[in-house]
């Protein structure tokens, strides 16, 4: 009987060094994209919760400190980094006075922060800003 050769001793080893650290900065860069797109959502909803709450409002002050806790409830209900956490705002503004009608413009924005995952160009803090306006009740303030 014949004796087969192996020409292709340690291929597998070989292909296995070539594709373990491919198929871990793969995984690592779909990790960044799943925190920044979940942040992003996340931005978006408290930003559309505290123009929507901002509107009912009596006074700006009252509305700026209904977009604060409407950004933080968001940011708190959720698994979200501690550096957006820590950095999170939100800011209320608008084209014209604190008016029935009138539409104001919340921004919240927060710092990303990629350090941990240790990709090569993500070494540095992202920030991501969402608005929304909505138009103040024009009916607030109205008895009758």
């Amino acid at each position: 009987m014949p004796r087969r050769r192996f020409t292709e001793r340690g291929a597998l080893a070989l292909e296995l060094a070539i594709l373990a650290p491919l198929m871990l900065a793969l995984l690592l860069f779909l990790m960044a994209c799943g925190r920044y797109f979940q942040t992003s959502s996340l931005l978006e909803d408290a930003a559309r919760d505290g123009a929507r709450a901002a509107t009912q409002a009596r006074s700006q002050a009252g509305a700026q400190k209904v977009v604060d806790d409407a950004v933080t409830r968001a940011l708190g209900q959720k698994q979200v980094a501690a550096s957006c956490k820590n950095s999170a705002k939100g800011v209320l503004g608008g084209a014209g006075g604190f008016e029935a009608g009138e539409p104001i413009t919340v921004e919240v924005s927060c710092t990303i922060n990629y350090r941990d995952l240790g990709l090569l160009g993500l070494d540095k803090d992202v920030t991501v800003t969402r608005t929304f306006t909505s138009t103040l009740d024009p009916f607030r303030g109205v008895r009758g």
